[in-house]
């Protein structure tokens, strides 16, 4: 496979992905604007924090507003990162590589673009609207998704989807464990914080899973769950192994043997990490530092994957 092919076929994955966990973001502080409109002026700022998207924010508005953050994340063709963006950008990378995906795939994303670029915040701009119109989102990256998973054959392409896909949900995970942490780092619960955990749980489709394993709410617990749970498939120790394995399966090695480039030590000391630092270590770490660290480790791994797998000359295969 070229490498400008593995490349993009990765970037899609995480930008399929992206998009998927932006919408979550934006349902889960609308929901919580319901819910504690005294407070949410605060959680609206750290959602741009958790992301990384108030430096750019900052840049085009004067102060942080509800309408403004939902049109930035959304619909602002000057963000990057907004929903629009990232869409226009995993649609470019499979238009370059229409040949390695399903036809309908293509046809399926290109038609997801095209409507939503009919869409503008104006459009919806009350509350039940705006979280349709993010269910809907969400909808159609499962359809997306499910349809590679299930017609996408289990190649280097697949792989390199799937590295994409796992890398980017373990970060996203980590951001919505930020969201809920940042303003509160003290161990007992008020029932503000029963609200915001409860929510951070349902924006990764959580809440029945962890009830699953845990009679009630508590902060520890949802914690460990969504760092350490091994049968999670949105707990970034899940999404890590996931991408792990992709990983290992590119060059045909398998972890049991030792790595053998850079890019799968990086994933597996990563991986290590997460397996074997106890939920009671993080949090006497502090869980805001130990998200930071893994999301510049997780950074250091995307990093380690581009110099081994992307960035050769054109023409070039590995």
């Amino acid at each position: 496979m070229l490498s400008r092919v593995a490349d993009s076929v990765y970037w899609m994955g995480r930008y399929i992905e992206r998009v998927e966990n932006y919408a979550r973001f934006m349902s889960v502080n609308i929901n919580l604007s319901c819910d504690l409109p005294e407070v949410i002026t605060d959680h609206w700022q750290v959602l741009l924090e958790a992301t990384q998207d108030k430096f750019t924010y900052d840049q085009f508005y004067a102060q942080i507003t509800e309408d403004q953050i939902i049109d930035f994340m959304t619909f602002d063709a000057r963000n990057p990162n907004s929903i629009y963006s990232m869409l226009g950008n995993a649609r470019e990378n499979v238009r370059t590589v229409k040949e390695v995906v399903p036809k309908e795939f293509w046809e399926s994303l290109n038609k997801f673009y095209l409507r939503f670029k009919n869409y503008t915040f104006e459009a919806h701009h009350d509350l039940e609207s705006m979280l349709e119109f993010y269910d809907g989102i969400k909808q159609q990256c499962h359809f997306l998704t499910g349809m590679l998973d299930a017609c996408l054959t289990r190649n280097e392409a697949y792989y390199f989807w799937n590295l994409g896909k796992f890398i980017e949900r373990a970060d996203k995970t980590s951001r919505f464990l930020d969201i809920g942490y940042f303003k509160n780092e003290e161990k007992s619960m008020n029932s503000h914080d029963f609200l915001i955990w409860g929510a951070v749980l349902k924006s990764v489709s959580a809440f029945n899973m962890y009830r699953q394993q845990y009679k009630s709410l508590n902060q520890t617990n949802i914690i460990e769950f969504l760092i350490k749970d091994r049968s999670f498939p949105r707990a970034i120790c899940f999404s890590l192994k996931k991408a792990e394995y992709a990983l290992y399966k590119i060059s045909g090695s398998r972890p049991q043997n030792g790595y053998r480039n850079s890019a799968e030590k990086q994933i597996s000391e990563l991986n290590h990490k997460i397996d074997f630092t106890e939920t009671s270590e993080i949090l006497e770490m502090g869980l805001h530092q130990f998200l930071n660290d893994f999301q510049i480790a997780n950074n250091k791994l995307d990093a380690e994957i581009y110099k081994i797998y992307f960035d050769v000359s054109g023409g070039v295969q590995y």
